[in-house]
């Protein structure tokens, strides 16, 4: 049975730019954990990089991503587009 493929997306915070990370807000959990499941890490695809068993960090709600890849962004991108491929990688994109 094939499974729908939800993409989810939230802002690009000023600190997650700054410190490279995928930060979320308590009242996007549900949907964070839609995407990402009760894993505590995750494998993400970032455009033709695989980052593997990237370490969620639930308690703070981010996840980390390389400062070099979010301080590279243009200060147009305000939005982590999260969609998965398959139950253990994350396709991530921004907008």
């Amino acid at each position: 049975m094939a499974r729908t493929r939800r993409e989810i997306s939230i802002p690009l915070t000023n600190a997650g730019r700054k410190y490279g990370y995928i930060i979320w807000h308590k009242e996007h959990d549900e949907d964070i954990r839609k995407v990402f499941g009760e894993k505590n890490a995750i494998d993400l695809q970032i455009g033709d990089v695989l980052q593997e068993q990237k370490t969620i960090d639930w308690k703070r709600r981010r996840i980390s991503i390389t400062v070099s890849l979010t301080r590279s962004l243009s200060q147009r991108v305000q939005t982590i587009c999260l969609q998965p491929i398959n139950m253990n990688r994350v396709s991530v994109s921004f907008k």
